[in-house]
């Protein structure tokens, strides 16, 4: 049973093999829970073998503490190629690429962040094609 509600915001789009995330931040574990139930509806829409999520964080996109271990451990049960950061809207960017930065290397997923989501995209088709390629 929650006993907050869900502290951000959140819009997830799939287009191909990309899902796509806006979210606003901060957040905590009832809002982790809602991400993780749309991350999962979201999966049935991609190719499980190769996809890739592009999230744009807005505002402060942090966590609370327990939230990063909690999401890690929804994570690593997923099967990304790859994660890219648009940081362009976030107002905590370093801390966010720090926080991020740990969490996608403790999961063994590559990332990598940006300051505008064409670049973002580039990226990830690339890395969705050298996926396949191998």
């Amino acid at each position: 049973m929650t006993l907050f509600s869900p502290h951000g915001t959140l819009d997830i789009v799939v287009e191909d093999n990309l899902i796509l995330i806006e979210a606003q931040g901060p957040w905590n574990i009832e809002y982790l829970e809602q991400l993780h139930e749309q991350l999962l509806k979201a999966a049935l829409q991609v190719d499980l073998n190769n996809y890739a999520i592009l999230i744009t964080p807005k505002g402060e996109a942090i966590s609370v503490e327990a939230g990063l271990e909690y999401h890690l451990n929804f994570i690593r049960k997923g099967n990304a190629k790859a994660v890219a950061l648009n940081l362009a809207y976030c107002t905590t960017a370093l801390l966010t690429e720090s926080l991020f930065t740990k969490l996608y290397r403790a999961a063994g997923i590559k990332h990598a962040f940006f300051d505008n989501s064409h670049d973002a995209r580039l990226w990830l088709e690339q890395e969705l094609k050298l996926a396949t390629a191998t």
